[in-house]
């Protein structure tokens, strides 16, 4: 008999727990529907990335842009919106996929083994991120007749280098190439050249540093490029600039303006708090961003030239900052910007560098 009372209390206590559980699901869908499936995100596509997570044998070449507008949506609901929220869902949702772009690459079969960075997480989750600090400019200007070359900063180049740009993750790269590449025709080290090619036109001594500090050891590439800047510093002293040149891994309408007609790869910095003299490398960005400010301001419909900044109290050893007063992280554009705009970029780019070292700042 109380057999019997025990079953009847069992099972309706599985019933009352089912009927809760289907109105917690519903409530949840209902929420997922309005927040994620729009026109870009529309309820056939979430079914068919889910199915492309667990049976790879059906995955196609399915569309980035599309991808991160679900990944953002999704990250929204539960409430986790940084760069470094979405690369733990990656880690535990398998839909969410933030390796998988890391997963094509042309040249190296093992390099993806030893990049433990994920799609939305340039910088670990170990970085201490403070926070962001978007660009706004204080005034509009028209960027169709944006200024590029100006003679007037043009000086005779001295002996002494004046400027270095060294790459810490070498083979980060653009489209429409591997998201990481050896070859520095196609990586972030072809858009440091284009950089110098500029600088020299002013008169800029510049040293562009190619050694790749990010293949043997992925997790050490900062150490790894500290000892590269160690040695040039040792050599020459201090620079008037020192920048550890990067690429960014987020979506492409975030980093991309228009300048003068043509798209472009936007800029920001990346900063660390905790050195010894943080504030002095902290002024040297805030410099070079106002003079972008002045050039390349955007305007209602079109996007500024900067930025803005990421803070962290820490990084990766510092991200090296700590060596010189006025060293600086800046990242041109994404890994789904094309090389061309990244290239693009380097012009105006080099032109705010060149107003800062040969202009009256």
């Amino acid at each position: 008999m109380n057999f019997k009372k025990n079953n009847v209390y069992n099972i309706k206590t599985v019933c009352i727990f089912t009927f809760i559980a289907l109105i917690v699901f519903s409530g949840l869908f209902a929420i997922i529907k309005k927040t994620c499936f729009t026109y870009k995100t529309p309820v056939n596509k979430v079914y068919s990335n889910i199915l492309n997570s667990t049976i790879p044998m059906i995955k196609g070449e399915n569309n980035k842009e599309e991808n991160v507008v679900f990944k953002k949506s999704l990250a929204k609901i539960i409430g986790m919106n940084s760069k470094n929220s979405l690369s733990v869902l990656g880690r535990e949702i398998a839909y969410l996929g933030s390796n998988d772009e890391y997963k094509k690459l042309e040249d190296d079969k093992n390099f993806i083994e030893k990049d433990p960075d994920h799609i939305f997480n340039e910088f670990t989750l170990n970085d201490d991120q403070v926070y962001v600090e978007e660009n706004k400019s204080e005034k509009d200007g028209d960027m169709s007749t944006a200024p590029v070359f100006s003679k007037d900063l043009q000086k005779n180049m001295p002996s002494k280098p004046e400027v270095l740009i060294y790459h810490t993750h070498t083979c980060e790269s653009y489209e429409p190439y591997a998201i990481n590449t050896t070859d520095q025709s196609k990586s972030i080290v072809a858009v440091g050249d284009e950089i110098k090619k500029e600088l020299d036109k002013y008169g800029v001594n510049v040293i562009h540093d190619k050694t790749v500090h990010d293949v043997v050891d992925y997790n050490n590439a900062y150490k790894y490029s500290r000892v590269t800047l160690k040695k040039y510093l040792k050599k020459y002293g201090d620079f008037k600039l020192i920048i550890d040149l990067h690429r960014d891994s987020v979506p492409k309408d975030i980093v991309t303006t228009s300048i003068n007609g043509e798209s472009v790869a936007r800029f920001e910095f990346v900063m660390v708090r905790k050195n010894p003299h943080s504030e002095k490398n902290i002024q040297v960005a805030e410099k070079l961003k106002a003079i972008s400010n002045k050039l390349y301001p955007g305007n209602k419909t079109c996007k500024s030239y900067n930025r803005g900044t990421w803070y962290y109290n820490y990084g990766k050893n510092l991200y090296s900052q700590d060596l010189s007063n006025n060293a600086i992280l800046v990242e041109i554009g994404s890994h789904l910007n094309t090389l061309d705009e990244a290239k693009a970029s380097s012009k105006y780019l080099s032109r705010i560098i060149a107003e800062y070292i040969n202009g009256k700042n």
